[in-house]
């Protein structure tokens, strides 16, 4: 897979990162399928505050196997705003979204926290569009420039 390539120090074994990225997108969809809060508050709430998400940044190996279900699970609901709008938004652009956290994360070895601060989900989505196309290894590196670099 491309986007192994010139990894430093990958968050965690490279084992781990497909399952990782299939249980997120699934995590992703299941969150828009919640009436109650709205979909990009509760992916911010997950990546900044989630207990279980903190341990997968550490590669703890348990963290790393929980069910997609076990996960949602863990979203620490207080900081998730009520639904106000009946937006939706397709499960290939949240798959994409959570494919890129995982793979940024996994890839810069940041915390998941510090991302998502950086490029909150309605950032990602919108960097969607012009960063669907190209590989992820493009897209992280290209969101990395954008955002990172600069701090």
């Amino acid at each position: 897979m491309e986007i192994m390539t010139q990894i430093k120090n990958p968050a965690y074994n490279e084992l781990y990162l497909d399952d990782v990225m299939k249980v997120h997108e699934y995590l992703f969809v299941l969150m828009e399928q919640c009436k109650q809060y709205d979909t990009l508050s509760m992916i911010d709430s997950y990546m900044r505050f989630s207990p279980i998400r903190k341990r997968m940044d550490e590669g703890n190996w348990s963290a790393l196997n929980k069910s997609g279900k076990q996960l949602y699970n863990d979203i620490p609901l207080q900081f998730c705003k009520e639904k106000d709008s009946d937006e939706k938004y397709d499960d290939i652009i949240l798959g994409w979204v959570a494919d890129i956290y995982v793979i940024f994360q996994w890839r810069y070895n940041l915390p998941s926290a510090y991302i998502s601060a950086m490029v909150p989900a309605k950032e990602m989505i919108r960097a969607f569009y012009p960063l669907h196309e190209t590989s992820y290894k493009n897209a992280c590196e290209k969101l990395y420039h954008k955002y990172f670099e600069k701090h």
